[in-house]
């Protein structure tokens, strides 16, 4: 199945091919004239209208790294107690002990997202929170509430 951005660069190509200019394609499809120009020019040049591969420095760290981390961190998520997670931080030591190097936390973070985790942060509840007082002061305000509390005055 073709990408909603492939098949838009295939539509510049087929409007330019009919005679359309970059100008007219950008109004058409609702695009900058640059986006459309720069499309029909690479498609021109290479004949191609796929992404070219990104230059970046890849993780030193392999597959079985990676999947033995997985395993140790959800080991720990299930011996820990129940809705606990666990820190960044704790992974990052996790990863010193394992790998002997140095992470920083924006890095172990990307890490755990390649292994498939995501980030919760817990909502903060205070430990003087009372549930039952909570819902008696709703229904004392609303019995003693004569008019609407969202009327403009």
């Amino acid at each position: 199945m073709k990408s909603a951005r492939l098949k838009e660069r295939e539509l510049i190509i087929k409007l330019h091919d009919d005679g359309r200019s970059s100008y007219e394609i950008a109004g058409i499809l609702g695009i900058s004239q640059t986006k459309a120009s720069f499309w029909i020019r690479r498609h021109r040049r290479t004949g191609n209208l796929e992404n070219r591969p990104r230059s970046g420095r890849p993780t030193p760290l392999k597959k079985n790294v990676l999947d033995s981390m997985k395993a140790r961190i959800k080991e720990t998520l299930s011996s820990s107690r129940k809705n606990a997670g666990v820190s960044s931080k704790d992974v990052l030591e996790m990863l010193e002990e394992e790998v002997g190097r140095k992470y920083t936390i924006r890095h172990t973070e990307r890490l755990l997202h390649k292994m498939g985790f995501s980030l919760i942060t817990p909502r903060v509840h205070h430990i003087k929170k009372d549930e039952i007082a909570q819902q008696r002061f709703r229904e004392e305000f609303k019995k003693n509430s004569s008019r609407n509390m969202w009327a403009i005055q």
